[in-house]
């Protein structure tokens, strides 16, 4: 059925309405000449509408007179009507075509650089290695080795440990992920105390050098000293300065927030359907097909296709084929029961995931509460951690 109707497309048809009284007697003569009509519908007793192609179109001029008939053409279809249409707009086409040269030239140049992700690491710095590695404002794109110009930015910039490039259109996104340097370790002649880095309830101190000032069942919050470095005796005329250092056992907590909404809405197709095409060249989309999006609640199916492509590289041409469905809407509603332990594993986790492996989990405690249809879920996991880091000591000279 489809090469039949791509086949008429190619020679032309037109659609045609014929009025008059013996229809039936000029369908009968068409038949008996091979003039092949299709889609045939009857408007009324009088009428009839068709579809005939150029040449039947020819023949049956002739049959109307004999049956008694008269016929016109209501629409005109197919690529020889297309064809003769274009070519009384050459300078039309001329235009479009050289429109169409310029944007794919301008689309395989690089003219935007984006980088994302970097807080230490300068812009400018990652843009100068990138220009080093070829990648650069006005290259084009297509003789671009992505892979070798990732390994040089990790290799120049130490303080990266991911680069991420995509190219969409005339845009290069860089995406980075920097280094987490490690808190700077205090050499062991170096004076200091040992301080909370985190809220907690202390359990165990374990003083190593230097004066422990809080004991188990002790609430300290973040940055409160936890060994001290000054040692004072009454046999000692000054204080003593150490490199204080320990293990600081505390009880701290996790965290985690985060809700499901117990009516859902599913969307269900109801078998009408309406199909758009586009065609994209860079950052351009042009409309193949006439119409807008004729429904209210749809679903959205693309596909796209790159018909240009040689050696897995191509012109930013794409064909996106947008099928749109018309959509009910049906809500359903969550099994409380099944939202919360849904909610349950998905909070715990993601704070295992914050927790390392070597701690040791105490306890855990979960809270749900459903507001306006919404599932509010808070667990709050309980662990020992040892939470002591060193402060240098800040000694004033007499």
């Amino acid at each position: 059925m489809l090469i039949l109707k791509l086949w008429n497309y190619i020679r032309g048809y037109v659609i045609i309405r014929i009025e008059g009284l013996a229809l039936e007697k000029f369908i009968n003569m068409c038949i008996a000449r091979n003039i092949y009509l299709w889609d045939i519908t009857r408007i009324n007793y009088t009428t009839l509408e068709a579809k005939v192609g150029i040449r039947g179109f020819k023949a049956i001029r002739k049959l109307t007179r004999r049956a008694g008939c008269k016929v016109y053409i209501s629409q005109k279809n197919g690529y020889p009507f297309w064809f003769s249409k274009m070519k009384k707009r050459k300078m039309l086409i001329l235009g479009a075509f050289f429109s169409l040269t310029i944007v794919l030239i301008l689309s395989s140049f690089i003219l935007v650089i984006e980088v994302t992700g970097n807080q230490q690491v300068s812009k400018e710095e990652i843009v100068n290695a990138l220009e080093e590695s070829g990648l650069k404002i006005g290259v084009n794109k297509y003789f671009l080795n992505l892979r070798e110009i990732e390994n040089n930015l990790l290799i120049n910039i130490q303080d990266l440990t991911w680069i991420g490039i995509e190219l969409n259109g005339i845009h290069a996104r860089i995406e980075v992920v920097e280094k987490i340097a490690p808190p700077p370790k205090l050499e062991k002649d170096v004076p200091c105390d040992v301080v909370a880095k985190k809220n907690g309830v202390i359990e165990k101190v374990i003083a190593r050098s230097g004066d422990a000032v809080v004991e188990k069942g002790d609430i300290v919050s973040e940055g409160d000293l936890l060994i001290t470095g000054i040692v004072e005796r009454e046999a000692m005329e000054n204080p003593l300065y150490l490199h204080a250092y320990g293990e600081v056992y505390a009880r701290t907590y996790y965290e985690a927030h985060d809700t499901v909404e117990l009516v859902k809405v599913r969307k269900e197709k109801t078998g009408e359907r309406f199909t758009r095409r586009v065609i994209r060249i860079g950052d351009i989309e042009l409309a193949l097909s006439r119409g807008v999006n004729p429904y209210q609640v749809f679903i959205l199916e693309k596909t796209s296709k790159k018909p240009i492509q040689w050696r897995n590289k191509g012109l930013p041409v794409e064909i996106i084929t947008e099928e749109i469905y018309e959509a009910i809407e049906i809500e359903e509603t969550v099994d409380i029961e099944q939202a919360k332990n849904q909610l349950h594993e998905m909070l715990v986790e993601k704070l295992l995931e914050e927790i390392p492996e070597e701690m040791e989990i105490f306890n855990s405690n979960s809270e749900y509460v459903i507001k306006n249809n919404i599932l509010h879920g808070n667990v709050i996991i309980e662990v020992l951690e040892d939470i002591g880091e060193q402060k240098k000591l800040h000694i004033e000279e007499d």
